[in-house]
């Protein structure tokens, strides 16, 4: 009987524990401090229909993701556009390809998005923050190779803003991380 209140007790301390870290609350201005531009991870943020105050980090994950997701689909809509406008120029084929690449591979950033959220709705937070940090690498690297050539300046600002929305859900990750 002992050990069946122990259990009960172990089982409650842990829903309560993963039920905490879900329901934290953590301010936009805090969080939109660490970006590179706050401007533009607070007006994100508050665009969350019902606004930003008061709602958990979860929450405010699954709407990052939400946003990310569709500037991401927009953006690899736009790689393949170019790549099929290019009339067959291997030059101009070469300058998207590696774009292509990182958001199409199966480590690439549109899988990585998928895993986040798979990890976001199993509440494995570190996993989660590995994502994004994976995400964040395939978005520099994209953006590195657009920057050495002369490419479509719509893709390198979009690319720019797909940048800016995934740090904003890296930094929303790692407070679920860390609590």
């Amino acid at each position: 009987m002992r050990q069946l209140y122990l259990l009960l007790v172990l089982l409650l301390v842990g829903v309560a524990s993963t039920n905490s870290a879900s329901n934290k609350v953590v301010e936009v201005d805090v969080i939109c401090k660490e970006a590179s531009n706050p401007l533009f991870c607070s007006n994100i943020l508050n665009s969350n229909p019902g606004g930003a105050k008061g709602v958990d980090l979860v929450d405010l994950a699954i709407y990052t993701i939400d946003v990310f997701d569709y500037n991401s689909s927009n953006t690899n809509s736009l790689i393949h556009k170019l790549i099929d406008q290019s009339g067959g120029n291997v030059t101009e084929i070469n300058y998207y390809h590696p774009c292509a690449v990182d958001f199409d591979s199966t480590h690439g950033i549109t899988a990585m998005l998928i895993f986040a959220s798979t990890h976001l709705n199993h509440g494995h937070y570190s996993a989660m923050a590995k994502d994004t940090t994976n995400i964040m690498k395939k978005i520099l690297e994209c953006s590195h190779s657009l920057h050495k050539n002369k490419t479509s300046p719509l893709l390198a600002k979009s690319v720019d803003v797909l940048r800016l929305v995934g740090q904003v859900l890296q930094i929303i990750s790692k407070y679920l991380n860390h609590g």
